[in-house]
């Protein structure tokens, strides 16, 4: 099944303080750029040839060339920054949502993700991490029940060797030797 996401912003506060991030920076490189070149232009040798007019026409092209030069090429990252962002940002909300689900217990949520999302091998790993949790809690509760018919048949030894192993995959050696 193939998951197309319509919604651009899911975290909007996020995407917009990247957004804008990139725009400030931008508009920094944009008038380092500019102070830059025109400096080196107007110190050029041979410069001061020109007649007034003649460097009148060349500042006034080359503020218009630079402006229309910069406007479409920080466009161009704004745009392609939303997309990129989508697919960071998106996978990180779906994350969010999925352990939200993981916190109420509800084990049956599956991983998906796209082929041009960036966070494929973390998608894969939580992914796997769902899938053993949740074949290790059918295992505990496959045991709870043993222990139960256990119990219910009066041996309560087979039934303590069985609730020891519940959860043993979860304990940690700090936990186990005490």
């Amino acid at each position: 099944m193939k998951t197309i996401r319509k919604k651009y912003f899911v975290k909007p506060k996020t995407q917009w303080k990247y957004l804008i991030t990139i725009g400030l920076v931008m508009a920094l490189l944009t008038l380092l750029c500019y102070y830059v070149f025109w400096n080196s232009l107007l110190t050029t040798p041979g410069m001061e040839q020109l007649s007034a007019g003649a460097i009148k026409y060349f500042k006034r092209a080359y503020m218009s060339g630079f402006f229309w030069m910069i406007f479409i090429f920080a466009s161009f990252i704004l745009m392609n920054s939303v997309f990129y962002f989508h697919r960071i940002i998106g996978p990180i909300y779906f994350f969010e949502l999925i352990m939200k689900k993981l916190m109420e217990g509800d084990f049956s949520v599956k991983i998906h993700w796209r082929k041009k999302d960036e966070t494929k091998e973390l998608a894969f790993l939580i992914g796997t991490m769902i899938d053993n949790t949740r074949a290790a809690v059918l295992g505990d509760r496959a045991k709870i029940a043993a222990a139960q018919k256990a119990i219910d048949d009066g041996d309560y030894n087979k039934a303590k060797e069985i609730l020891d192993e519940v959860t043993k995959w979860c304990k940690t050696d700090h936990i186990s030797r005490q």
